[in-house]
């Protein structure tokens, strides 16, 4: 997927953009459960992916944990793979 300018594309596009990165995302914290370099991996791939895409950081922490559903929700996972989800948000996004 293209993700150059996904901040003035139009609405659509970034709807599909955020759509495609959301779905993504929710299947590598899937995969990854349990799994410590796998989930901070796949935090760091939603990162790189939405950053390239020049999306702000605070849609980009929206999107993960915030908003209903969120990614973190949709995937599912256990209250200590979220902490490692967050420790990893926050160390790639410090960065």
């Amino acid at each position: 997927m293209n993700y150059n300018s996904v901040v003035d594309s139009s609405p659509e596009k970034h709807a599909a953009f955020i759509e495609w990165l959301s779905t993504n995302t929710v299947m590598a914290l899937k995969n990854a459960q349990g799994n410590l370099p796998g989930l901070q991996e796949a935090i760091q791939q939603y990162l790189l992916t939405a950053t390239a895409a020049s999306l702000a950081l605070e849609e980009i922490e929206n999107l993960l944990g915030v908003n209903e559903p969120s990614i973190m929700d949709l995937a599912e996972l256990s209250e200590t793979d979220e902490e490692v989800v967050i420790d990893a948000f926050e160390a790639f996004a410090n960065t």
